[in-house]
This record gives C-alpha cells, structure tokens and sequence, in this order.
C-alpha cells in the first residue's frame, strides 16, 4: 500500500456509484410496472371479483372527495397537495488546524413539509375509482417555486466567512409547492384493495409495488425515465472506474 490517501479517496468515489446503481434498480423495476401493467377500465374494477394485492393501471380525470382543497401557500384548489418551506444555513465555525480564520458550510433545515392524505377520485367514462395518496410518489403541477434571500445574505461572499463571528445564519427562504388540481386528466398505477366503501387504489403494505400519480401520460413517462435509466447508469459506470482506477494507483 503505497499511496492510502489514494485508496481512501478511491473507496470514496466508489460511493455515488452504489447510490446510482440502487436508483437504476428502482427506476427500471418503475418503468417495467408501467409497460408490463395494462390499463383497467374503472367500471371492470368497479366490479371485478373482491381480490386485493394486483397491480392496476388506471387514466382518467381527478375528481374531489368530497370538497376541492387549499394548497397551503399558494391557496391554488386541488385534491392533492405537497408543500414544503426550508431555510438555507450558514455556519461559520474554527477550523480545526487554523485559530486565526473561520470556514463555512451550507445546510437546509425543513421547517414546513405538509402532504395532503385525503382521499379522492379518478372517473373515466365507466365509473370512478378512490386513490388513496399516502406513500405514492406525487408527479404532479408545480406551482410555486420560490427562493428569497433574507437581507441580500444569500448572494454575500464565501470569503466573507473567514472574518465573520462563528455562529448560524439563515441567508435564504426556499419554498415549493406541487399540486393535483381537479379536472385535470391523471394517470395512476398502484395496488388494488377492497375495504369498507369499495375499491380503492393505494400503496402496498410492504412497499414493494410501484405507487405513481402522475399528470403526465404513459408515453411521457416511459420516455423521461428512460432517460433517467441511462444516466444513473452512466455515472455509476464512470463513479467506479474512477473509484477502482485510484484504488489500483494507491496499492
């Protein structure tokens, strides 16, 4: 072992391969759900045998269950909702080798993280069906965006922090805000059960099923997460030959 910086340096790059290797797993199961599923008709769900745990596929209008709902920011009327503020951090703090000046990092800490969990329909042209959205991944309208600096820190100089007091300041206010709005057409896949009021679509127990709400349609999204595929694949590729080739240069 000659060079065991470079080894650990190597086994660090290594890292981000085994996050991008686990996301291209998870996409490609995702995208096989979707063109592996065929699309339902409502009304055959609506009246199929009373058997829960299959996966289904439905496309149709988002309707309200009962009343439209108030996206907490932007007040927009939806069924669903997912707002989230966070203030952007910096800490100015000793270096550890250095008394006589100070270093900085940036960190967002979550103050709001409000997802709606109210139930509501999907209708097609033979009948409508619940969607329950606790636990689905959420593709929906992004209606708010939003990044203000507090008192123009946001955009002050990095190297302003070697001569600040040590401390945490809040220099920025983050805020987003997607919404389902009603009327608009969706698509869905998840898993099928049967309660109390009939058959809802939602998410599997052991978390093992794809649970999408999506306004984009099927094309769409098979396209953009092939593109995705393609690029988790890639930076898993080059992380691990770069990863692997200072780990060979360091022994």
């Amino acid at each position: 072992m000659r060079h065991p910086v470079l080894i650990i340096t190597g086994w660090i790059i290594c890292i981000p391969a085994v996050y991008y290797i686990d996301q291209w797993r998870k996409l490609r199961k995702k995208l096989k759900d979707i063109t592996d599923t065929q699309t339902s008709r409502i009304g055959s769900l609506l009246s199929s045998s009373r058997s829960s745990g299959r996966i289904v596929e439905v496309k149709g209008k988002l309707v309200a269950n009962p009343e439209v709902l108030k996206s907490p920011f932007t007040e927009s009327d939806c069924v669903f909702f997912h707002a989230v503020e966070q203030d952007k951090v910096r800490e100015v703090y000793k270096r550890k080798s250095d008394d006589l000046t100070n270093s900085s990092r940036i960190y967002y800490s979550t103050n709001t993280d409000k997802r709606s969990d109210h139930t509501f329909y999907l209708e097609d042209s033979t009948g409508r069906i619940l969607i329950d959205p606790e636990g689905a991944e959420v593709d929906g309208e992004v209606v708010l965006k939003s990044i203000e600096p507090t008192f123009g820190e946001e955009n002050s100089s990095k190297l302003d922090s070697a001569f600040q007091p040590c401390g945490e300041k809040i220099i920025a206010v983050i805020k987003n805000e997607q919404i389902l709005p009603p009327g608009e057409q969706a698509y869905v896949i998840g898993e099928l059960f049967f309660g109390s009021n009939g058959p809802i679509i939602g998410s599997s127990p052991e978390k093992d099923k794809t649970f999408l709400i999506s306004l984009k349609d099927e094309e769409t999204l098979v396209k953009s997460g092939n593109r995705e595929l393609y690029q988790a694949i890639a930076f898993s590729i080059v992380a691990s030959v770069a990863g692997i080739a200072l780990i060979i240069l360091g022994w």
